[in-house]
């Protein structure tokens, strides 16, 4: 998290410097205010991919409750999977996206304006988080309500009583559920998106993903201990990766690309919020009115392009 701090550090000193400007007298406050903007512009023009990780890790980022809070009305959220617990680091439930009753489901990183990461996991999902999803994926096909993902988690819960209950099954059994469903998906890919736990929830008919998202089959970090034996090289490894928002959406995996305010979307978070909430009307009514087996047929298609980039 120190490589993390950088980009706090960054942002305080300017907004430091903004309020210093404010303060001054006899001078022409809007210049220094237009060169300050200016600066910080060109200190987030063309970041590293790794830098792109670290914006999407940043502590004050949006998550799921901000997302859900602001798109949708009457959310009423569904607890356990009728096997083990209910898995704090996937939230979902019932919903209505104007007069569309949809389900929603994503991953939990932390409450809103809270730090509780720990409660929820850091939004790992264990196996019961896996089986809560199926759960709600069966309510939305019976009722055909269209679903809405939310992506934002390092990976699957690494732990051995995660393991033990298997983890590696159950995150196969998501991705086939998600991939057969006869109903709309929609997945949004809002910050961090790793290895399985992220494949779980983040597969759909359109993909919406942030600007500095990013979504791989594993961690820089995961990768450069396996390759290089460290985690030394994870800058060189996320360039390898190439999982940000823009080389998603050049590749035609990503559907749309929301752009993210200067120095990453915690900086104005209702206007990324809202545009994520304009594709996602956009796209379920879009969906909705596709007959359905025409809509599988397209989505296996896309399933089959997506095999060989794997």
């Amino acid at each position: 998290m120190k490589k993390n701090d950088r980009f706090n550090d960054i942002d305080n000193a300017l907004k430091e410097l903004q309020e210093s400007i404010s303060q001054l007298e006899g001078v022409d406050k809007d210049e220094i205010a237009r060169k300050v903007k200016q600066f910080r512009e060109e200190i987030y023009t063309g970041i590293s991919r790794w830098s792109s990780v670290e914006l999407a890790r940043h502590v004050d980022r949006p998550v799921l409750d901000d997302y859900i809070s602001a798109i949708f009305t009457d959310f009423i959220e569904l607890h356990g999977d009728r096997v083990y617990e209910d898995d704090q680091a996937v939230k979902g439930g019932l919903a209505f996206l104007d007069d569309i009753p949809v389900v929603v489901i994503g991953h939990r990183k932390r409450s809103s304006h809270l730090k509780d990461y720990i409660r929820h996991h850091y939004g790992m999902a264990n196996p019961s988080g896996h089986y809560k999803t199926m759960r709600l994926l069966r309510l939305a096909e019976k009722f055909r309500r269209p679903v809405i993902t939310f992506v934002d988690t390092p990976g699957a819960y690494p732990l051995p009583e995660a393991e033990y209950k298997g983890q590696a099954y159950s995150i196969a059994q998501c991705i086939a559920a998600i991939a057969g469903i006869r109903t709309p998906v929609v997945a949004c890919i809002i910050g961090e998106a790793g290895s399985g736990g992220a494949l779980a929830l983040g597969f759909g008919d359109r993909i919406i993903m942030l600007e500095n998202a990013f979504y791989s089959s594993i961690s820089p970090e995961g990768y450069s201990s396996i390759i290089y034996g460290d985690i030394n090289n994870r800058e060189l490894a996320a360039d390898t990766l190439k999982g940000t928002g823009k080389d998603l959406f050049r590749e035609g995996i990503v559907n749309h690309l929301v752009t993210e305010p200067t120095g990453g979307a915690h900086n104005d978070p209702e206007t990324v919020i809202k545009e994520v909430s304009r594709m996602i009307r956009h796209y379920v009514r879009e969906l909705v009115d596709m007959d359905l087996d025409e809509l599988l047929r397209i989505r296996a298609e896309k399933i089959d392009r997506l095999i060989p980039l794997g």
